[in-house]
């Protein structure tokens, strides 16, 4: 049998469709059909029910680094989302005995999976339909986020990483985290001598800006810290809100650094930057303390991805790390010129 990582993301989904119905089954969910909606980390797919319904199962990876405790934790809080708000979000969906997780052995496929359902939502991509109003929503439902975020009050058994550190998701406190690869050396090493030394510069000086952060007397708050263009929907006039699942504690900068992120580099990125902040502030005061404060820290979720890249073990990431290292390395020179 071939290894799952070498598979492609169309391969992967095919060998965990029986884990997908045996899941489904313990939520009380009889499939017609399975769709496959991402080729991404993990594995999602649109399920459309006997009894005419939609949902969406995500069967999770261990490469997103989230243990079980995280995962409950990040529905506890789309909870609260989905309850004291009017927020609109890809709520979640309990099984017949009241969890929100559960775990799933299949052969062929390394370790065991955790496998959540949310409700579906209706609505087009925001990455599909890129104008300067949508991403004016985009940029009121980051803010609207934030207010619920800031008063939230969590569970006692509530644990998540924080962001105070460029690589946040590689916190060795937590059951499964992603190992840093960038600055690797030898046969393992992925990048050139003078890309390490780069890499590592930058991270220095992104670090020394989180700490800076981290170190103020406002106390960090529940965020989003995924809410890119293809984690919100936009369906009418309003902007919904899709995967918790990379929620961390960290500042309202960082998570609008790591939505900005997918705009800043585009040609047309200044406008739809510009389109964000003006819907942004709608609902809330811009959050950056200084000017480039944000620039910065946009820099910082270049290298967590370029590390994301280069630690995969999926094949494809593999082959697509090379082209991606390149490209931060393009940014971070630009950075450095122009800051440093």
């Amino acid at each position: 049998m071939k290894s799952f990582h070498e598979l492609t993301p169309i391969g992967q989904a095919r060998r965990l469709r029986p884990m997908a119905r045996e899941a489904l089954a313990e939520f009380g969910i009889q499939p017609t059909r399975l769709s496959q909606l991402t080729a991404a980390t993990n594995t999602i797919f649109r399920v459309d029910t006997a009894g005419g319904d939609r949902v969406v199962l995500r069967i999770a990876s261990p490469q997103s680094a989230h243990s079980e405790g995280e995962t409950v934790s990040e529905i506890s809080w789309m909870h609260a989302v989905d309850q004291d708000t009017d927020i609109r979000i890809a709520a979640p969906v309990s099984t017949r005995d009241g969890r929100c997780v559960t775990h799933h052995r299949l052969d062929g496929v390394p370790e065991v999976r955790l496998c959540s359902v949310f409700r579906w939502v209706p609505g087009a991509m925001l990455a599909d339909r890129l104008t300067e109003t949508n991403v004016a929503r985009h940029g009121e439902l980051a803010a609207r986020l934030h207010l619920h975020g800031r008063s939230y009050r969590p569970p006692s058994d509530f644990r998540i990483r924080a962001y105070d550190n460029v690589f946040a998701y590689s916190d060795p406190g937590f059951p499964v985290s992603e190992p840093i690869r960038l600055f690797d050396t030898g046969s393992d090493a992925r990048l050139s001598e003078s890309q390490r030394r780069l890499f590592r510069r930058i991270t220095d000086h992104i670090q020394g800006a989180i700490d800076r952060l981290h170190a103020s007397e406002t106390r960090p708050q529940v965020i989003h810290n995924d809410l890119h263009v293809w984690n919100v929907k936009i369906h009418r006039d309003q902007a919904i809100a899709l995967d918790f699942e990379d929620l961390l504690w960290g500042y309202p900068v960082q998570d609008i650094a790591t939505s900005l992120y997918y705009y800043r580099f585009r040609e047309d990125g200044a406008t739809l930057c510009a389109a964000y902040r003006s819907g942004y502030e709608r609902v809330a005061p811009w959050p950056e303390e200084k000017e480039g404060q944000i620039e910065t820290l946009i820099i910082g979720r270049a290298l967590l991805l370029a590390n994301f890249v280069v630690a995969s073990p999926n094949a494809e990431d593999r082959a697509f790390a090379p082209i991606y290292v390149e490209r931060t390395e393009t940014r971070l020179r630009a950075y450095a010129s122009a800051h440093l």
